[in-house]
């Protein structure tokens, strides 16, 4: 009901997995990424009233065995169905894939939003990274590649650039597998979505290097990463080295990702397609609000017409409650058609050139 249902890939994937040719609209909202807090504060506020009545329109989360937040402190249903990336994975080794070390090391530089960016010493941070690992595969985000102070950083520095393309992109998550699924170990500067996609598979992954400045978050965010998931963090967040106990490590950083990704909520075909809402014939009221209810709801939104919660605007803008960000796209909410189905058979695809 939400273009945001559409990001990374995540439809084009499900419905390979619930054997639909492509996407369809999903009958309320779907987690995009991992989150250190509750992703209905995160990914879910414009949206007030979805998951109150989850017979119609579900709040549909990776997990409910997450140590950053409890679905019993939500004021709505949440549904959890697993990650897509899972999903993905089941799909690939279904057909034989297997992950392997062929790329080397690879970096996923912490990155911004279109509201908030990230700022401080790029170059420092990829002379670090090229000193510990030596020249790494970077993957940068699609909106960092239009900042040549970045570019310019990571390539002076010896590194090669590669993205997975736009958000909207479906074959986003495809080039993601690719890249954890054939790394010597992954990498990031602050614990996101990649890392733990990469440990979910069983790459070495760890967070390391100068962790760069966020929006107005202040230093106690990332120690409260650093405490709360010490699993992916290595013993000093400077010198990038592995931990003493190596597969141990591994071992334990692996089954926390699963279970922060929800690898015990994955669904069989028929009950993915139950909780989507994707029936024998398409349904029109998710259709509906996709290309109506939904823009004009965030619309409201940015005109002050309706308002977050504290707890979400802290969470969806690193701090910074000036409505002004969210005037700086304004067509970026805009719903598109729905994206094409994946190719099949279903494999990884190589990144974008930088």
């Amino acid at each position: 009901m939400d273009i945001q249902n559409h990001y990374y890939g995540h439809s084009a994937v499900l419905a390979a997995h619930a054997g639909l040719p492509r996407p369809r609209h999903i009958a309320g909202l779907l987690q995009h990424g991992w989150t250190a807090v509750s992703p209905v504060a995160a990914h879910f506020a414009d949206f007030p009233k979805v998951g109150t009545d989850p017979r119609q329109r579900r709040l549909l989360v990776w997990s409910h065995a997450c140590r950053g937040w409890s679905p019993a402190h939500e004021d709505r249903e949440t549904t959890p169905v697993g990650a897509p990336v899972l999903y993905l994975e089941q799909l690939l080794r279904a057909r034989g894939w297997r992950p392997t070390e062929r790329i080397g090391p690879v970096f996923v530089p912490f990155h911004g939003t279109r509201l908030v960016r990230v700022t401080g010493a790029h170059a420092d941070l990829a002379r670090h990274i090229a000193k510990v690992d030596g020249p790494s595969t970077v993957c940068l985000h699609h909106e960092d590649m239009t900042d040549p102070e970045i570019t310019t950083a990571w390539r002076e520095a010896g590194h090669t650039l590669v993205t997975a393309g736009r958000r909207d992109d479906p074959h986003f998550l495809l080039r993601i597998m690719h890249l954890v699924g054939n790394a010597s170990r992954v990498s990031s500067n602050r614990l996101s979505t990649a890392v733990l996609y990469a440990a979910a598979v069983g790459t070495p992954a760890a967070v390391w290097g100068d962790p760069l400045t966020f929006g107005a978050q202040s230093s106690s965010a990332v120690d409260e990463l650093r405490a709360t998931w010490p699993e992916f963090h290595t013993a000093d967040p400077a010198d990038g080295s592995r931990p003493e106990d190596g597969a141990a490590a591994d071992a334990a950083a692996t089954a926390l990702a699963r279970r922060e990704l929800g690898a015990q909520h994955l669904l069989d075909p028929a009950g993915l397609r139950r909780v989507l809402g994707w029936g024998r014939t398409p349904s029109v009221g998710p259709g509906l609000q996709y290309y109506a209810a939904s823009p004009l709801a965030k619309a409201a939104m940015v005109l002050g017409l309706t308002r977050r919660s504290a707890a979400s605007t802290q969470a969806m803008s690193a701090g910074s409650a000036n409505p002004l960000l969210w005037l700086r796209h304004p067509l970026a909410a805009l719903p598109k058609p729905l994206p094409r189905g994946l190719p099949t058979p279903v494999a990884t695809e190589e990144p974008l050139d930088a």
